[in-house]
């Protein structure tokens, strides 16, 4: 039986990002949408992340893998279509997912060390820490094949694969104003990352130190603590999010289509969005923009999760995954009992 918690942390966090991906579309020079891009990009693909370990399995691992492969080379092409078609395509690259696709190349490396995880699951929660927070030093970690973002944002899987379900049953029971006041405590660290004017290249985890321009002792600092601020909203949004069923079930049970299609949307949008707000806009404009983006999210999610929609992306990629599966897994051959009769002959 699926736990509704965790599709309704699921459902709010797939709405944070095609919010967030909306917002950049609106313009992000008023201090009210640069103070919600900073407040949703500080935790909400980590919490994702950490969601994601949860549910993560080292059953039928082929099958997982290949069906991101499929899922990964199927809208990487999709996405070149649609951008050609608006006159602003991206370089074709094998090795460097285009824009979301990243996720899906950095679930591949995730999954695969979910054997280790299992075995050594206390290790590798420290393992991936260090890693996590150490990765920028070095040079090769960028976009490429998604290096830089599988790696800063492991930490994240791994403890969701080791603590998640155990930090899911700690905050069932929490009196309401714990609640209350842990989501406030929560949300102090990452108002202070707006305040501080921080880059929004920390955010995505994408570039190395060098990229970020600062040196390797304090990037490791940086990111320390950007991690540890991360880990905190993830706490408050456990402690959140009630043990209930209603649309946002629906959504989180089927974030996946979500996912992989709303970037169409927002491409669509995108030109109508610059030509509207072209010639600039007010504060007054700039808050009704901010809440008419939240509405857009809601219902780009709700129609982009409804059962055929989902069933469209979702089946097909698996079945064929298990196909694929099934060709490179050997079967066990039958094995026959001996005959005792047959052997003292």
């Amino acid at each position: 039986m699926r736990d509704s918690r965790l599709d309704i942390a699921k459902g709010v966090l797939i709405l944070l990002v095609v919010f967030g991906h909306l917002l950049p579309r609106i313009g992000l020079d008023d201090g009210l949408t640069n103070l919600a891009y900073t407040v949703i990009y500080a935790f909400h693909m980590p919490a994702f992340i950490f969601l994601a370990g949860i549910t993560a399995r080292s059953t039928r691992l082929i099958e997982r893998i290949a069906t991101f492969v499929i899922l990964l080379i199927a809208f990487q092409a999709l996405y070149y279509v649609a951008e050609r078609r608006i006159g602003d395509p991206f370089a074709w690259s094998w090795t460097d997912p285009h824009w979301i696709m990243w996720f899906l190349l950095a679930l591949i490396w995730w999954t695969l060390t979910v054997p280790f995880i299992e075995r050594f699951p206390r290790t590798l929660v420290a393992v991936s820490a260090v890693v996590g927070i150490c990765a920028g030093v070095l040079p090769f970690a960028g976009s490429e094949l998604s290096i830089s973002r599988s790696l800063v944002f492991w930490p994240f899987f791994v403890v969701g694969k080791v603590y998640g379900a155990k930090l899911f049953a700690l905050t069932a029971d929490l009196p309401l104003w714990t609640r209350v006041s842990g989501c406030a405590v929560a949300f102090l660290p990452l108002l202070a990352l707006f305040v501080a004017g921080t880059d929004a290249g920390w955010l995505y985890g994408s570039g190395n130190f060098d990229h970020l321009e600062v040196s390797d002792p304090r990037g490791i600092l940086i990111r320390a603590c950007l991690t540890l601020i991360a880990f905190l909203a993830i706490l408050a949004l456990l402690a959140a999010v009630p043990d209930m069923r209603g649309p946002l079930t629906v959504i989180g049970e089927r974030s996946l289509s979500v996912y992989l299609l709303h970037g169409f949307l927002i491409i669509a949008l995108t030109p109508a969005l610059a030509e509207f707000f072209s010639g600039g806009y007010g504060h007054a404009v700039q808050i009704g923009a901010v809440v008419i983006s939240g509405f857009a999210a809601g219902g780009i999610a709700f129609a982009l999760s409804s059962k055929p929609v989902h069933w469209i992306v979702s089946t097909p990629p698996k079945r064929a995954a298990a196909a694929i599966a099934s060709l490179l897994t050997p079967r066990e051959r039958a094995h026959t009992p001996p005959d005792p009769a047959r052997n003292a002959r």
